[in-house]
């Protein structure tokens, strides 16, 4: 006789929303011997944070080069008015909606590397995003992304399921590996057993327990699906913990000897930046919690400006602009502001010649911004030149592998050469 759903729900389990993606490759991973569980302790340590920008950030009027005329003819109606721009040289300055950005790049912790790309540009957004976040301009089959292969390099995910997180609906392919898997979910509330019959929550855990700690070796598919599952409930359980800490529970809410924060930070509370914000201020607690996390992945999108694009441009880069300001002020308050590494990209920039849509099209080089206590600050690389464009793009002067470069050897302490398979000249922002 079939048992009846009722029945399974009592004397089984429901496994729902755990989000731990695995996109490795099956047969590499089942192979291996047994992987150290979650139960260890967890590893700390320099932090990064990736922050994508998807659509394509027009980065001319992002980071403008307020005294070239060709600017202004090439941009009738969308050019910021000069009076307007954030200086930050006597020829480049930041967007208006950017000026939450200025007190850290007066302190010396915002590196604004301009005209980053790589040769031969792709303009299609899922071809340029591939390529970007494997590192890999040239193969046209993408594999595992720039971050899995560091993972696999350092083992970390094979010691801790939670040393990469990722906030969004889909993993993305920068943190692809061969080995393990990373968290990624689209909040905290939703990464937990969601069970059916709720009184009977603590019956389907047990199950779960019970049925995903079964087997010994990791030489089928059925032991790294119990393996993952498993990963995937003590995260959860981890994180929850983490989350619901209280000022005075411990070091996670407060300075490193534990004292409650004098004031939480001025994240954006209403409007568009508040999912942006709230993810980065979630970062910031499980930052606190040490959870042995090494990378967590955000993204925040609407960057594709083909139309209406001054107040749309405008309320994003603002958004992006006070949730990172909000999030590194919250980490002062933590002390954790040295151990962390903030890097904005986009898959390329858009065109210098405005469109009759007051908008502007997809286009090639843009800048990115990386943000720390252990930054050094300023402009890095040369700000494209307005006349020579390729096919009316900007071209770009900094290899982003050349960022990549300099955060896997100088901040990872990973080999960027072996990672990136190939030589890339660091640049001075670290280190």
């Amino acid at each position: 006789m079939n048992p009846t759903r009722r029945e399974f729900i009592k004397n089984g389990l429901t496994f729902v929303s755990l989000g731990m993606a695995a996109p490795a490759i099956l047969a590499r991973a089942a192979a291996e011997k047994v992987l150290p569980g979650s139960g260890g302790k967890a590893r700390s340590g320099k932090i990064l944070v990736v922050l994508q920008l998807s659509g394509g950030n027009d980065g001319l009027n992002t980071v403008i080069p307020y005294t070239e005329d060709l600017y202004y003819r090439a941009r009738p109606t969308l050019a910021i008015r000069r009076a307007d721009v954030v200086p930050l040289s006597y020829k480049i300055g930041l967007h208006p909606s950017m000026s939450a950005l200025k007190p850290l790049y007066e302190q010396g912790h915002l590196a604004v590397i301009q005209g980053a790309g790589y040769p031969n540009p792709n303009r299609s957004h899922f071809r340029s995003m591939e390529i970007w976040q494997t590192a890999d301009p040239t193969s046209a089959i993408a594999g595992e992304g720039w971050l899995g292969r560091y993972f696999d390099d350092e083992g970390h995910l094979r010691e801790n399921p939670l040393a990469g997180i990722n906030f969004g609906g889909e993993l993305p392919r920068t943190l692809y590996a061969d080995y393990g898997s990373v968290v990624s979910m689209q909040s905290p509330e939703s990464f937990q057993l969601q069970p059916i019959a709720g009184p009977e929550r603590e019956a389907e855990v047990r199950a779960f327990t019970a049925l995903y700690s079964s087997g010994t070796m990791a030489n089928s598919y059925l032991d790294l699906i119990r393996k993952t599952g498993m990963g995937a409930y003590t995260s959860s359980e981890k994180i929850k913990k983490a989350l619901a800490a209280k000022p005075g529970d411990g070091p996670e809410l407060g300075t490193p000897s534990g004292q409650a924060l004098d004031a939480a930070p001025a994240y954006p509370a209403q409007g568009r930046g508040s999912l942006l914000a709230n993810n980065l201020r979630t970062v910031a607690r499980l930052i606190g919690a040490d959870l042995g996390t090494r990378i967590f992945y955000v993204s925040t999108g609407g960057f594709d400006t083909h139309a209406n694009q001054p107040n749309n441009h405008a309320n994003l880069l603002k958004d992006v602009a006070d949730s990172i300001a909000a999030f590194y002020a919250d980490l002062q308050q933590r002390g954790r502001a040295n151990d962390v590494v903030l890097m904005t990209f986009s898959e390329f920039g858009r065109r210098v010649q405005e469109n009759a849509s007051s908008g502007t099209d997809h286009g090639a080089a843009g800048p990115m911004f990386v943000v720390g206590g252990a930054v050094k600050g300023g402009l890095y690389g040369q700000y494209p030149s307005l006349e020579d464009l390729n096919q009316g793009d900007l071209k770009f002067n900094v290899d982003f592998r050349q960022v990549y470069a300099t955060i896997l050897d100088r901040w990872l302490s990973a080999p960027s050469q072996k990672i990136l398979n190939a030589r890339f000249e660091p640049l001075p922002f670290l280190g």
